[in-house]
Protein backbone atom coordinates (compact mmCIF):
# COMPACT_ATOMS: atom_id res chain seq x y z
CA UNK A 1 0.00 0.00 0.00
CA UNK A 2 1.37 3.45 -0.96
CA UNK A 3 2.09 6.08 1.69
CA UNK A 4 -0.66 8.28 0.23
CA UNK A 5 -3.18 5.48 0.50
CA UNK A 6 -2.01 4.74 4.04
CA UNK A 7 -2.56 8.39 5.00
CA UNK A 8 -6.05 8.32 3.49
CA UNK A 9 -6.94 5.16 5.41
CA UNK A 10 -5.63 6.61 8.66
CA UNK A 11 -7.61 9.81 8.10
CA UNK A 12 -10.77 7.88 7.25
CA UNK A 13 -10.48 5.70 10.35
CA UNK A 14 -9.69 8.72 12.51
CA UNK A 15 -12.69 10.69 11.24
CA UNK A 16 -14.95 7.67 11.70
CA UNK A 17 -13.71 7.20 15.27
CA UNK A 18 -14.12 10.90 16.06
CA UNK A 19 -17.70 10.99 14.76
CA UNK A 20 -18.59 7.94 16.85
CA UNK A 21 -17.17 9.42 20.05
CA UNK A 22 -14.03 7.26 20.25
CA UNK A 23 -11.72 10.20 20.90
CA UNK A 24 -8.69 8.22 22.12
CA UNK A 25 -8.66 6.06 18.98
CA UNK A 26 -9.25 9.08 16.76
CA UNK A 27 -6.36 10.90 18.41
CA UNK A 28 -4.05 7.95 17.71
CA UNK A 29 -5.04 7.85 14.03
CA UNK A 30 -4.58 11.60 13.50
CA UNK A 31 -1.29 11.53 15.40
CA UNK A 32 -0.03 8.87 13.00
CA UNK A 33 -1.03 11.07 10.07
CA UNK A 34 0.85 14.15 11.30
CA UNK A 35 3.85 11.99 12.21
CA UNK A 36 3.98 10.88 8.57
CA UNK A 37 2.95 14.24 7.09
CA UNK A 38 3.46 17.23 9.39
CA UNK A 39 2.11 19.57 6.68
CA UNK A 40 -1.34 17.94 6.71
CA UNK A 41 -3.53 20.88 7.67
CA UNK A 42 -6.74 18.84 7.85
CA UNK A 43 -5.15 16.25 10.18
CA UNK A 44 -4.00 19.01 12.57
CA UNK A 45 -7.55 20.43 12.62
CA UNK A 46 -9.11 17.05 13.36
CA UNK A 47 -6.45 16.33 16.00
CA UNK A 48 -7.32 19.63 17.67
CA UNK A 49 -10.90 18.43 18.00
CA UNK A 50 -10.06 15.21 19.88
CA UNK A 51 -7.17 16.13 22.18
CA UNK A 52 -7.99 16.60 25.85
CA UNK A 53 -6.46 19.90 26.93
CA UNK A 54 -6.51 23.48 25.68
CA UNK A 55 -2.70 23.43 25.59
CA UNK A 56 -2.78 20.51 23.13
CA UNK A 57 -5.49 22.23 21.07
CA UNK A 58 -3.36 25.35 20.90
CA UNK A 59 -0.39 23.37 19.54
CA UNK A 60 -2.54 21.69 16.88
CA UNK A 61 -4.20 24.93 15.80
CA UNK A 62 -0.86 26.72 15.71
CA UNK A 63 0.48 24.08 13.33
CA UNK A 64 -2.62 24.39 11.13
CA UNK A 65 -2.22 28.18 11.04
CA UNK A 66 1.49 27.86 10.25
CA UNK A 67 0.56 25.73 7.25
CA UNK A 68 -2.33 27.99 6.23
CA UNK A 69 -2.46 31.41 7.97
CA UNK A 70 -5.85 32.04 6.27
CA UNK A 71 -7.57 29.06 7.88
CA UNK A 72 -10.68 30.80 9.25
CA UNK A 73 -11.82 27.84 11.37
CA UNK A 74 -8.42 27.61 13.04
CA UNK A 75 -8.40 31.39 13.63
CA UNK A 76 -11.86 31.25 15.21
CA UNK A 77 -10.94 28.27 17.40
CA UNK A 78 -7.71 29.94 18.51
CA UNK A 79 -9.61 33.12 19.37
CA UNK A 80 -12.01 31.05 21.46
CA UNK A 81 -9.09 29.47 23.31
CA UNK A 82 -7.56 32.90 23.97
CA UNK A 83 -10.88 34.22 25.28
CA UNK A 84 -11.37 31.20 27.49
CA UNK A 85 -7.82 31.49 28.86
CA UNK A 86 -8.32 35.16 29.67
CA UNK A 87 -11.69 34.49 31.29
CA UNK A 88 -10.21 31.71 33.41
CA UNK A 89 -7.54 34.06 34.71
CA UNK A 90 -10.07 36.74 35.62
CA UNK A 91 -12.89 34.56 36.85
CA UNK A 92 -11.07 31.94 38.89
CA UNK A 93 -13.34 31.31 41.87
CA UNK A 94 -11.88 31.96 45.29
CA UNK A 95 -15.07 30.79 47.00
CA UNK A 96 -18.12 29.23 45.30
CA UNK A 97 -19.94 31.86 43.24
CA UNK A 98 -17.34 34.62 43.90
CA UNK A 99 -14.49 35.14 41.43
CA UNK A 100 -11.06 36.53 42.18
CA UNK A 101 -11.97 39.59 40.12
CA UNK A 102 -15.08 40.22 42.24
CA UNK A 103 -13.04 39.78 45.43
CA UNK A 104 -10.49 42.33 44.25
CA UNK A 105 -13.24 44.81 43.44
CA UNK A 106 -14.87 44.55 46.85
CA UNK A 107 -11.77 43.76 48.96
CA UNK A 108 -10.13 46.10 51.50
CA UNK A 109 -11.41 47.59 54.76
CA UNK A 110 -14.41 46.86 56.92
CA UNK A 111 -16.79 48.28 54.34
CA UNK A 112 -15.33 45.90 51.81
CA UNK A 113 -16.03 42.92 54.08
CA UNK A 114 -19.63 44.06 54.59
CA UNK A 115 -20.15 44.53 50.88
CA UNK A 116 -18.59 41.14 50.21
CA UNK A 117 -21.00 39.47 52.64
CA UNK A 118 -23.90 41.20 50.92
CA UNK A 119 -22.63 40.03 47.53
CA UNK A 120 -22.33 36.44 48.78
CA UNK A 121 -25.88 36.58 50.12
CA UNK A 122 -27.20 37.99 46.85
CA UNK A 123 -25.35 35.38 44.80
CA UNK A 124 -26.64 32.49 46.90
CA UNK A 125 -30.21 33.87 46.88
CA UNK A 126 -30.10 34.52 43.15
CA UNK A 127 -28.75 31.03 42.54
CA UNK A 128 -31.58 29.45 44.51
CA UNK A 129 -34.16 31.62 42.78
CA UNK A 130 -32.70 30.68 39.41
CA UNK A 131 -32.82 26.99 40.31
CA UNK A 132 -36.44 27.28 41.40
CA UNK A 133 -37.34 29.21 38.27
CA UNK A 134 -35.61 26.63 36.09
CA UNK A 135 -37.41 23.77 37.83
CA UNK A 136 -40.73 25.56 37.29
CA UNK A 137 -39.87 26.18 33.64
CA UNK A 138 -39.00 22.50 33.08
CA UNK A 139 -42.26 21.35 34.66
CA UNK A 140 -44.27 23.80 32.57
CA UNK A 141 -42.38 22.86 29.41
CA UNK A 142 -42.90 19.15 30.01
CA UNK A 143 -46.61 19.72 30.62
CA UNK A 144 -46.93 21.84 27.48
CA UNK A 145 -44.96 19.32 25.41
CA UNK A 146 -46.99 16.40 26.68
CA UNK A 147 -50.23 18.24 25.96
CA UNK A 148 -49.11 19.13 22.46
CA UNK A 149 -48.02 15.58 21.67
CA UNK A 150 -51.27 14.11 22.96
CA UNK A 151 -53.21 16.58 20.81
CA UNK A 152 -51.01 15.72 17.83
CA UNK A 153 -51.56 12.00 18.31
CA UNK A 154 -55.32 12.55 18.55
CA UNK A 155 -55.58 14.67 15.40
CA UNK A 156 -53.03 12.98 13.15
CA UNK A 157 -54.59 11.38 10.08
CA UNK A 158 -51.92 9.03 8.76
CA UNK A 159 -51.50 5.37 9.68
CA UNK A 160 -48.95 5.68 12.44
CA UNK A 161 -50.97 5.49 15.64
CA UNK A 162 -48.66 3.11 17.50
CA UNK A 163 -45.54 5.00 16.50
CA UNK A 164 -46.99 8.41 17.39
CA UNK A 165 -48.02 7.24 20.84
CA UNK A 166 -44.57 5.81 21.35
CA UNK A 167 -42.87 9.02 20.30
CA UNK A 168 -44.93 11.08 22.74
CA UNK A 169 -43.73 8.96 25.67
CA UNK A 170 -40.65 9.63 27.81
CA UNK A 171 -37.48 7.78 26.89
CA UNK A 172 -37.25 4.74 29.19
CA UNK A 173 -34.04 3.56 30.77
CA UNK A 174 -32.08 1.20 28.52
CA UNK A 175 -32.21 -2.47 29.47
CA UNK A 176 -28.85 -4.22 29.29
CA UNK A 177 -28.45 -7.95 28.86
CA UNK A 178 -26.01 -8.16 31.73
CA UNK A 179 -24.39 -5.89 34.29
CA UNK A 180 -20.96 -7.17 33.28
CA UNK A 181 -19.52 -7.21 29.78
CA UNK A 182 -18.88 -10.59 28.23
CA UNK A 183 -15.15 -10.87 27.53
CA UNK A 184 -14.22 -11.88 25.00
CA UNK A 185 -17.56 -10.98 23.43
CA UNK A 186 -19.74 -12.99 21.12
CA UNK A 187 -17.20 -12.87 18.31
CA UNK A 188 -15.30 -15.79 19.84
CA UNK A 189 -18.36 -17.99 20.36
CA UNK A 190 -18.35 -19.44 16.88
CA UNK A 191 -15.27 -20.43 14.92
CA UNK A 192 -15.86 -18.98 11.45
CA UNK A 193 -14.63 -20.25 8.14
CA UNK A 194 -11.92 -17.76 7.15
CA UNK A 195 -12.55 -15.87 3.96
CA UNK A 196 -9.76 -15.80 1.37
CA UNK A 197 -6.74 -13.70 2.28
CA UNK A 198 -5.62 -10.91 -0.05
CA UNK A 199 -3.73 -12.22 -3.04
CA UNK A 200 -3.56 -9.15 -5.26
CA UNK A 201 -5.80 -10.90 -7.79
CA UNK A 202 -9.47 -10.00 -7.98
CA UNK A 203 -11.98 -12.64 -6.90
CA UNK A 204 -14.57 -13.87 -9.42
CA UNK A 205 -17.37 -11.49 -10.35
CA UNK A 206 -20.72 -12.42 -8.72
CA UNK A 207 -23.14 -13.98 -11.20
CA UNK A 208 -26.89 -14.35 -10.78
CA UNK A 209 -27.25 -11.23 -8.62
CA UNK A 210 -30.44 -9.19 -8.99
CA UNK A 211 -31.60 -5.75 -7.95
CA UNK A 212 -29.66 -2.55 -7.41
CA UNK A 213 -26.99 -1.87 -4.80
CA UNK A 214 -26.73 1.72 -3.54
CA UNK A 215 -23.50 3.07 -2.08
CA UNK A 216 -20.89 5.81 -2.17
CA UNK A 217 -17.68 5.60 -4.18
CA UNK A 218 -14.72 7.73 -5.22
CA UNK A 219 -11.33 9.03 -4.16
CA UNK A 220 -11.50 10.74 -0.80
CA UNK A 221 -9.39 13.73 -1.81
CA UNK A 222 -10.96 15.95 0.86
CA UNK A 223 -10.43 13.25 3.50
CA UNK A 224 -13.91 13.71 4.95
CA UNK A 225 -15.44 10.33 4.08
CA UNK A 226 -18.00 11.96 1.74
CA UNK A 227 -17.93 10.62 -1.82
CA UNK A 228 -20.13 10.60 -4.93
CA UNK A 229 -23.28 8.49 -4.56
CA UNK A 230 -23.62 5.57 -6.97
CA UNK A 231 -25.91 2.68 -7.89
CA UNK A 232 -24.46 -0.68 -8.92
CA UNK A 233 -26.80 -2.25 -11.47
CA UNK A 234 -26.38 -6.04 -11.58
CA UNK A 235 -28.23 -6.20 -14.88
CA UNK A 236 -25.45 -4.10 -16.37
CA UNK A 237 -22.53 -6.13 -14.95
CA UNK A 238 -22.49 -4.12 -11.73
CA UNK A 239 -21.51 -0.86 -13.42
CA UNK A 240 -21.36 2.12 -11.04
CA UNK A 241 -23.96 4.66 -12.15
CA UNK A 242 -23.52 8.15 -10.57
CA UNK A 243 -26.52 9.52 -8.68
CA UNK A 244 -26.45 13.28 -9.12
CA UNK A 245 -23.49 15.46 -8.25
CA UNK A 246 -23.73 15.53 -4.45
CA UNK A 247 -20.96 14.39 -2.14
CA UNK A 248 -22.59 12.14 0.47
CA UNK A 249 -22.49 8.91 2.45
CA UNK A 250 -24.77 6.34 4.10
CA UNK A 251 -27.49 6.46 1.41
CA UNK A 252 -30.70 4.46 1.89
CA UNK A 253 -33.32 3.32 -0.62
CA UNK A 254 -37.05 3.89 -0.18
CA UNK A 255 -39.47 0.96 -0.13
CA UNK A 256 -40.59 1.59 -3.72
CA UNK A 257 -36.99 1.92 -4.90
CA UNK A 258 -37.64 5.37 -6.39
CA UNK A 259 -35.95 7.63 -3.82
CA UNK A 260 -32.59 7.84 -2.11
CA UNK A 261 -31.99 9.60 1.23
CA UNK A 262 -28.41 10.34 2.22
CA UNK A 263 -26.12 12.41 4.44
CA UNK A 264 -24.88 15.54 2.68
CA UNK A 265 -21.75 17.41 3.78
CA UNK A 266 -21.94 21.15 3.12
CA UNK A 267 -18.21 21.76 2.85
CA UNK A 268 -18.57 24.93 0.81
CA UNK A 269 -20.79 26.75 3.32
CA UNK A 270 -21.38 25.67 6.91
CA UNK A 271 -19.13 22.61 7.30
CA UNK A 272 -22.31 21.02 8.63
CA UNK A 273 -24.23 17.91 7.65
CA UNK A 274 -27.85 17.46 6.68
CA UNK A 275 -30.13 14.91 5.07
CA UNK A 276 -31.20 15.20 1.46
CA UNK A 277 -33.43 13.12 -0.79
CA UNK A 278 -33.35 12.62 -4.56
CA UNK A 279 -34.80 10.36 -7.21
CA UNK A 280 -33.09 7.09 -8.03
CA UNK A 281 -32.06 8.68 -11.32
CA UNK A 282 -30.19 11.41 -9.42
CA UNK A 283 -32.77 14.12 -10.10
CA UNK A 284 -34.64 16.46 -7.77
CA UNK A 285 -32.19 16.62 -4.87
CA UNK A 286 -34.09 18.20 -1.94
CA UNK A 287 -32.92 19.01 1.62
CA UNK A 288 -35.11 17.32 4.24
CA UNK A 289 -33.73 18.72 7.49
CA UNK A 290 -32.96 22.35 6.62
CA UNK A 291 -36.15 23.71 8.19
CA UNK A 292 -36.40 21.13 10.97
CA UNK A 293 -35.39 21.87 14.56
CA UNK A 294 -32.18 19.84 14.40
CA UNK A 295 -28.58 20.40 13.36
CA UNK A 296 -25.88 18.05 12.08
CA UNK A 297 -28.41 15.46 10.88
CA UNK A 298 -26.84 12.23 9.60
CA UNK A 299 -27.42 8.59 8.64
CA UNK A 300 -31.03 8.37 7.39
CA UNK A 301 -32.99 5.12 7.18
CA UNK A 302 -36.39 4.82 5.47
CA UNK A 303 -39.38 3.22 7.11
CA UNK A 304 -40.92 0.81 4.57
CA UNK A 305 -44.47 0.97 5.95
CA UNK A 306 -44.83 4.75 6.36
CA UNK A 307 -43.31 7.70 4.56
CA UNK A 308 -40.80 8.67 7.22
CA UNK A 309 -37.10 8.40 8.05
CA UNK A 310 -35.13 7.83 11.22
CA UNK A 311 -31.79 9.58 11.65
CA UNK A 312 -29.40 10.98 14.26
CA UNK A 313 -28.84 14.68 14.94
CA UNK A 314 -28.48 17.32 17.62
CA UNK A 315 -31.42 19.44 18.78
CA UNK A 316 -31.31 22.98 17.43
CA UNK A 317 -30.88 24.38 20.95
CA UNK A 318 -27.73 22.32 21.54
CA UNK A 319 -25.54 24.20 24.03
CA UNK A 320 -22.20 22.43 23.43
CA UNK A 321 -19.23 23.45 21.31
CA UNK A 322 -20.60 23.34 17.78
CA UNK A 323 -17.08 23.31 16.29
CA UNK A 324 -16.25 19.97 17.90
CA UNK A 325 -16.50 16.59 16.16
CA UNK A 326 -17.76 14.43 19.03
CA UNK A 327 -21.40 15.02 19.95
CA UNK A 328 -24.19 13.34 21.96
CA UNK A 329 -26.21 12.55 18.82
CA UNK A 330 -29.83 11.60 19.53
CA UNK A 331 -32.37 9.60 17.48
CA UNK A 332 -35.14 11.45 15.62
CA UNK A 333 -37.98 10.43 13.30
CA UNK A 334 -39.31 12.74 10.60
CA UNK A 335 -42.62 12.08 8.86
CA UNK A 336 -42.29 13.28 5.26
CA UNK A 337 -46.03 13.47 4.62
CA UNK A 338 -46.99 15.50 7.68
CA UNK A 339 -43.64 17.36 8.07
CA UNK A 340 -43.56 16.33 11.73
CA UNK A 341 -40.45 15.69 13.80
CA UNK A 342 -40.28 13.35 16.80
CA UNK A 343 -37.42 12.78 19.20
CA UNK A 344 -36.95 9.17 20.33
CA UNK A 345 -34.01 9.48 22.75
CA UNK A 346 -32.98 12.07 25.29
CA UNK A 347 -29.93 11.07 27.28
CA UNK A 348 -26.16 11.53 27.48
CA UNK A 349 -25.27 8.66 25.15
CA UNK A 350 -24.35 9.23 21.51
CA UNK A 351 -26.26 7.28 18.86
CA UNK A 352 -25.27 6.39 15.30
CA UNK A 353 -26.36 4.26 12.33
CA UNK A 354 -30.08 3.90 13.13
CA UNK A 355 -31.84 1.35 10.90
CA UNK A 356 -35.57 0.60 10.68
CA UNK A 357 -36.64 -3.04 10.73
CA UNK A 358 -38.72 -4.04 7.65
CA UNK A 359 -42.00 -3.57 9.55
CA UNK A 360 -40.74 -0.40 11.32
CA UNK A 361 -41.57 -1.85 14.74
CA UNK A 362 -37.91 -1.71 15.82
CA UNK A 363 -34.84 0.40 15.22
CA UNK A 364 -31.35 -1.06 15.44
CA UNK A 365 -28.79 1.54 16.47
CA UNK A 366 -25.27 1.90 17.82
CA UNK A 367 -25.37 3.38 21.31
CA UNK A 368 -22.06 4.83 22.56
CA UNK A 369 -21.55 5.59 26.23
CA UNK A 370 -19.11 8.49 26.13
CA UNK A 371 -17.69 8.10 29.63
CA UNK A 372 -17.82 6.19 32.88
CA UNK A 373 -17.32 2.52 33.63
CA UNK A 374 -19.44 1.38 30.67
CA UNK A 375 -17.81 3.63 28.07
CA UNK A 376 -17.92 2.05 24.62
CA UNK A 377 -20.23 1.17 21.73
CA UNK A 378 -22.84 -1.58 21.51
CA UNK A 379 -25.76 -2.56 19.30
CA UNK A 380 -29.15 -1.67 20.80
CA UNK A 381 -32.70 -2.24 19.59
CA UNK A 382 -35.34 0.43 20.21
CA UNK A 383 -38.97 -0.70 20.26
CA UNK A 384 -40.94 2.03 18.45
CA UNK A 385 -44.15 1.25 20.36
CA UNK A 386 -42.65 1.72 23.83
CA UNK A 387 -39.22 3.27 23.14
CA UNK A 388 -37.73 0.57 25.39
CA UNK A 389 -34.08 -0.14 24.59
CA UNK A 390 -32.58 -3.63 24.63
CA UNK A 391 -28.84 -4.25 24.40
CA UNK A 392 -28.01 -6.79 21.70
CA UNK A 393 -24.29 -6.70 22.59
CA UNK A 394 -22.73 -5.82 25.93
CA UNK A 395 -18.97 -5.77 25.42
CA UNK A 396 -18.61 -1.99 25.99
CA UNK A 397 -15.14 -0.83 24.91
CA UNK A 398 -13.72 -4.33 24.31
CA UNK A 399 -15.27 -4.37 20.83
CA UNK A 400 -16.72 -1.52 18.79
CA UNK A 401 -19.76 -2.35 16.65
CA UNK A 402 -20.90 -0.32 13.65
CA UNK A 403 -23.55 0.07 10.93
CA UNK A 404 -26.26 -2.55 11.70
CA UNK A 405 -28.61 -3.64 8.89
CA UNK A 406 -31.69 -5.88 9.02
CA UNK A 407 -32.38 -9.00 7.00
CA UNK A 408 -35.43 -8.75 4.68
CA UNK A 409 -37.58 -10.83 7.07
CA UNK A 410 -36.54 -8.79 10.13
CA UNK A 411 -35.25 -11.87 11.92
CA UNK A 412 -31.52 -11.13 11.71
CA UNK A 413 -29.03 -8.28 11.89
CA UNK A 414 -25.62 -7.85 10.34
CA UNK A 415 -23.00 -5.40 11.54
CA UNK A 416 -19.22 -5.00 11.76
CA UNK A 417 -17.06 -5.04 14.89
CA UNK A 418 -13.39 -4.61 15.74
CA UNK A 419 -11.44 -5.34 18.94
CA UNK A 420 -10.10 -2.53 21.10
CA UNK A 421 -6.48 -3.41 20.34
CA UNK A 422 -6.95 -3.61 16.55
CA UNK A 423 -9.28 -0.85 15.31
CA UNK A 424 -8.33 -1.37 11.67
CA UNK A 425 -9.57 -4.96 11.60
CA UNK A 426 -13.38 -5.08 11.60
CA UNK A 427 -15.13 -8.38 10.90
CA UNK A 428 -18.70 -8.99 9.72
CA UNK A 429 -21.26 -10.47 12.12
CA UNK A 430 -24.68 -12.02 11.45
CA UNK A 431 -27.05 -12.93 14.31
CA UNK A 432 -30.71 -13.16 15.23
CA UNK A 433 -32.16 -9.91 16.51
CA UNK A 434 -32.44 -10.97 20.15
CA UNK A 435 -29.84 -10.89 22.97
CA UNK A 436 -29.96 -14.67 23.55
CA UNK A 437 -28.85 -15.45 19.99
CA UNK A 438 -25.44 -16.76 18.99
CA UNK A 439 -23.47 -14.36 16.77
CA UNK A 440 -21.76 -15.79 13.69
CA UNK A 441 -18.61 -14.21 12.31
CA UNK A 442 -19.26 -14.73 8.62
CA UNK A 443 -16.35 -12.62 7.33
CA UNK A 444 -13.07 -12.77 9.23
CA UNK A 445 -9.61 -11.98 7.89
CA UNK A 446 -6.71 -9.56 8.48
CA UNK A 447 -8.41 -6.88 6.36
CA UNK A 448 -10.92 -4.26 7.47
CA UNK A 449 -14.43 -5.48 6.54
CA UNK A 450 -17.24 -2.95 7.00
CA UNK A 451 -20.74 -1.79 5.94
CA UNK A 452 -22.45 -5.14 5.43
CA UNK A 453 -25.97 -5.26 3.93
CA UNK A 454 -28.33 -8.12 3.04
CA UNK A 455 -29.59 -8.79 -0.48
CA UNK A 456 -33.39 -8.46 -1.00
CA UNK A 457 -33.80 -12.26 -0.86
CA UNK A 458 -31.54 -12.60 2.20
CA UNK A 459 -29.23 -15.07 0.46
CA UNK A 460 -26.24 -12.77 0.02
CA UNK A 461 -24.29 -10.20 1.96
CA UNK A 462 -22.54 -7.22 0.35
CA UNK A 463 -19.70 -5.56 2.30
CA UNK A 464 -16.63 -3.40 1.78
CA UNK A 465 -13.09 -4.61 2.42
CA UNK A 466 -9.59 -3.21 1.92
CA UNK A 467 -8.03 -6.66 1.49
CA UNK A 468 -6.85 -5.68 -1.99
CA UNK A 469 -5.31 -2.36 -0.90
CA UNK A 470 -8.42 -0.25 -1.52
CA UNK A 471 -11.96 -0.50 -0.17
CA UNK A 472 -13.82 -2.58 -2.76
CA UNK A 473 -17.25 -4.21 -2.58
CA UNK A 474 -17.43 -7.96 -2.07
CA UNK A 475 -20.44 -10.26 -1.99
CA UNK A 476 -20.75 -13.42 0.10
CA UNK A 477 -23.10 -16.31 -0.59
CA UNK A 478 -24.42 -17.00 2.92
CA UNK A 479 -25.25 -20.61 2.09
CA UNK A 480 -21.85 -21.62 0.67
CA UNK A 481 -19.63 -18.87 2.22
CA UNK A 482 -18.21 -18.24 -1.26
CA UNK A 483 -16.95 -14.66 -1.67
CA UNK A 484 -17.13 -12.72 -4.94
CA UNK A 485 -15.81 -9.30 -5.89
CA UNK A 486 -18.05 -6.61 -7.36
CA UNK A 487 -15.55 -3.73 -7.71
CA UNK A 488 -11.80 -3.66 -8.31
CA UNK A 489 -10.58 -0.08 -8.70
CA UNK A 490 -8.53 2.50 -6.83
CA UNK A 491 -11.76 4.17 -5.74
CA UNK A 492 -13.09 3.70 -2.22
CA UNK A 493 -16.35 1.74 -2.62
CA UNK A 494 -18.92 1.24 0.16
CA UNK A 495 -22.37 -0.41 -0.03
CA UNK A 496 -25.30 0.90 1.97
CA UNK A 497 -28.65 -0.44 0.70
CA UNK A 498 -29.70 -3.26 -1.62
CA UNK A 499 -33.06 -2.93 -3.37
CA UNK A 500 -34.95 -5.31 -5.60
Amino acid sequence: MSEEQNLQDLMRQGIEAAREGRKAEAKDFFQQVVDLDDKNEKAWMWLASVVETDEERRVCLSNALFINPNNERAQAAMAKLDARSQANKQDEEVIPGISRRQLLIFGGGGAGVIILLIVIFVVITSSRNAQNAEATRVIEANFATGTALIALAATDNFNATATLLALSSPTPTATATSSNPTLPPEISVVTPTPTPAPTGTALPYPSGMTGRLIGWSGRDITQTGYLPLVAYDFVNNGAAIPLGNAQGRNPDLSADGKRVAYTRYYSATTYDTGIEQMGIDGSGSTPLTTNVDVIKAEMPSYCHTQNQIVFVALPKDFQGDISATVFPYQVFVYNLDANQLFRLTNDKASYSYPAYSPDCSRIAVIRTEMGGLNAGSDVYIIDTASLAQTALTNDSAAYTESAPHWSPDGAQLTYSAFPKDNPGNSDIIVRRADPSSTPLVVVKDPADDVFSVFSPDGKYLAFSSNRGGYYDIYIMDLETSAVYQLTNTEEQDYPSAWGS
